[in-house]
C-alpha cells in the first residue's frame, strides 16, 4: 500500500518547513518510529520529553492513545472523551496544571499523574480533525516559546506521520480480523485491565496522591510490583526514589543491615558504613516485596521504624529520622500467618492501612487477548522477530487454561513462542504439564516441608503447655527434646512464645 501520495495531498498547502523530513515521514510504520521522529524534531529544543497522542474525532471521542514517557508517567487509565475545545485552535496552547479540574477529566488525569505543564497541538487536515499531540512535563517552565514555535511549524508533518501509522494499523487490523488472528499491539498508556481489574485501578487512583501505607495482596505473578510503581509514579514522591526490597531474596542475617544500614565495624566484614534502604528511600517510597517472608525478629524492628519514623543503623548508637512511604506486597494470607505465629498482628494492622487485592488471571479472561498482543509485540521487538499476529486456532486453549502463574507465566509462555517462531503468525500453546497436574484427581497431596512440620509441632506444644518450656509439664518434655534445643529451634524458626500465646 503506497500512502505517501495521499500524505502529500493532506499536508497543509504552502508548507515549506522541514522538507528533508518528508522522507522520514514516509518511512514511519509504527508507534515507536513515530515517537522517535517527533523526538528527533524536538531534540534541539528539549532533551527529554514525554509524548501523548490521542487519535480522536471532532467531538473528542478518543479511539487510540499512544504514549511515550520512559516511565516518567504511568497512566492507569485515560478518559474516553476529550473536550472539543482542545481542537478549536489551529495552533498549540500550553496548560499549567496547578490543581485538578472537575469539569475536565483529561486535565484531572494529567494532574493526578504528576503532569505540571502540557502543550496541546491539534492534528488537523483541511479542517478535518485527526486528534491531538501533547507534550508532557513534570516540571514548570519546560515548554518554551521556541518549543511551541517548532511544534506549530511541524504540526503538518506530525499529523501526516500519525495518519500514516493509523492507516497502517487499521489496514493490518482489518486483515487480521478477516483472518481471525490477533494483531500485535503495545499498550503504552498504562496497565491493561478490563472490568475485573477496575476496582483495583480505582483504589490505586484514590490512594496514590496520598502518603498512606499500601498493602498489595494477590497470588504470585499478578503484577504487584507494577502496581507499586504506578502508585509511586502518581504520588507527590515520584521525583524521589522508589527503593525495592525483596524480603524473600535476602538471608535473615543480612536483612537488618539491608533495611537499616550498618556502621563500620558493626560485625565481621563491615569494613565501612553502609546506608540502608530506609535512608535511601527518604522522602520517597520503600517497596517491601514478599513482606510475609520477613523473619519475626525483624518484624518488630520494622514495626518500630514505621511507627516512630526513625531507624538506627546496626552497630550505631543514635536514631535517624526518615520520611518514607511504605508499600508492602505479599502472596501469603497474612491472617493465616498470624494464626500460625509467623507474622506479628501489630505489624499486620500497621501495614493494613489501604489494602488492594489484585485478582488472578483466571478471573480476568477478557484481558488475556490484550495481554497476549502486548507481550508478543514486546518480545518480537526485543528479539528482532518479524511477527505479525497470533494464530486464532490457539486462542480457545489459552482462554481455557487456568494460568496458575498468572501474568508472569503468560508472559513467559508468549516469549518462548516468539523466540521459537518460524511463521509470522505464532502459535502459543499453554503449558501441558501444568494443565495435567491441575486437572488430575490422582495427584498426590502437597507434603509439608520438614521445617514447616517442626514449626507446627512446636507451636502446638507451646500452646498446650501454656508457654512453659522447661520442667515435666513443659513443651520440651512433651516433644522429648532438651529445653536448650527447643529454644534454639524456636529462634531459628522465628517462633516467639508470647506471640504464639497471644494468638492462642
Amino acid at each position: 500500500m503506497e500512502l505517501f501520495g495521499l500524505l502529500e495531498w493532506l499536508l497543509p498547502k504552502g508548507h515549506t518547513g522541514n522538507q528533508p523530513d518528508h522522507d522520514a515521514v514516509k518511512g514511519i510504520k509504527s508507534e515507536a518510529e513515530l515517537m522517535a521522529f517527533i523526538q528527533s524534531v524536538l531534540r534541539p529544543y528539549l532533551h527529554t520529553i514525554s509524548i501523548l497522542i490521542g487519535i480522536a474525532d471532532a467531538d473528542g471521542m478518543v479511539a487510540f492513545w499512544w504514549l511515550h514517557a520512559d516511565n516518567t508517567f504511568l497512566f492507569p487509565a485515560l478518559p474516553e472523551r476529550i473536550p472539543a475545545a482542545y481542537f478549536s485552535n489551529k495552533g498549540s496552547n500550553i496548560l499549567e496544571l496547578d490543581a485538578p479540574d472537575r469539569r475536565d477529566a483529561f486535565q484531572t488525569t494529567l494532574f493526578k499523574n504528576g503532569v505540571k505543564e502540557a502543550l496541546i497541538q491539534p492534528l488537523l487536515y483541511q479542517q478535518k480533525n485527526l486528534g491531538f499531540l501533547c507534550l508532557l512535563s513534570d516540571t514548570k517552565d519546560t515548554i518554551t516559546a521556541s518549543v511551541q514555535t517548532i511544534v506549530n511549524e511541524s504540526a503538518g508533518l506530525f499529523a501526516a506521520a500519525c495518519l500514516q501509522v493509523l492507516l497502517l494499523q487499521l489496514a493490518e487490523e482489518y486483515r487480521q480480523k478477516m483472518s481471525g488472528a490477533l494483531p500485535l499491539v503495545v499498550h503504552n498508556t498504562g496497565m491493561i485491565g478490563g472490568a475485573a481489574l477496575q476496582p483495583a485501578l480505582h483504589l490505586l487512583s484514590q490512594v496514590a496522591p496520598t502518603s498512606a501505607t499500601v498493602l498489595l495482596t494477590g497470588e504470585t505473578g499478578t503484577g504487584k510490583e507494577l502496581f507499586a510503581a504506578a502508585i509511586h509514579q502518581a504520588s507527590p514522591r515520584r521525583h524521589r526514589q522508589m527503593v525495592k526490597v525483596n524480603c524473600a531474596a535476602l538471608p535473615a542475617q543480612l536483612i537488618e543491615s539491608e533495611l537499616f544500614g550498618h556502621e563500620k565495624g558493626a560485625f565481621t566484614g563491615a569494613l565501612e558504613r553502609r546506608i540502608g534502604k530506609f535512608e535511601l528511600a527518604d522522602k520517597g517510597t520503600l517497596f517491601l516485596d514478599e513482606i510475609g517472608e520477613l523473619p519475626l525478629e525483624l518484624q518488630a524492628k520494622l514495626l518500630r521504624a514505621i511507627q516512630e519514623k526513625e531507624i538506627e543503623r546496626l552497630g550505631g548508637n543514635h536514631t535517624i529520622k526518615v520520611d518514607v512511604r511504605i508499600i508492602a506486597a505479599t502472596n501469603r494470607d497474612l491472617e493465616r500467618e498470624i494464626a500460625a505465629g509467623r507474622f506479628r498482628e501489630d505489624l499486620y494492622y500497621r501495614l493494613y492501612v489501604f489494602p488492594i487485592m489484585l485478582p488472578p488471571l483466571r478471573e480476568r479472561k477478557d484481558d488475556i487477548p490484550l495481554l497476549l498482543q502486548h507481550f508478543a509485540a514486546n518480545a518480537a521487538l526485543r528479539y528482532g522477530k518479524e511477527i505479525k499476529g497470533i494464530h486464532p486456532a490457539c486462542i480457545p486453549a489459552l482462554l481455557a487454561y487456568s494460568w496458575p502463574g498468572n501474568i508472569r507465566e503468560l508472559e513467559n509462555v508468549v516469549e518462548r513462542a516468539v523466540i521459537a517462531a518460524t511463521d509470522p503468525y505464532i502459535m502459543i500453546i499453554p503449558p501441558q504439564r501444568r494443565q495435567v497436574a491441575a486437572s488430575s484427581d490422582t495427584s498426590p497431596p502437597r507434603t509439608a516441608s520438614l521445617a514447616e512440620s517442626e514449626r507446627i509441632a512446636i507451636i502446638q506444644a507451646l500452646r498446650q503447655c501454656n508457654g512453659k518450656i522447661r520442667g515435666p509439664q513443659g513443651a520440651a518434655a512433651m516433644l522429648d527434646i532438651k529445653p536448650t534445643t527447643l529454644e534454639a529451634r524456636m529462634k531459628k524458626l522465628g517462633i516467639v512464645k508470647e506471640h504464639v500465646l497471644r494468638r492462642g
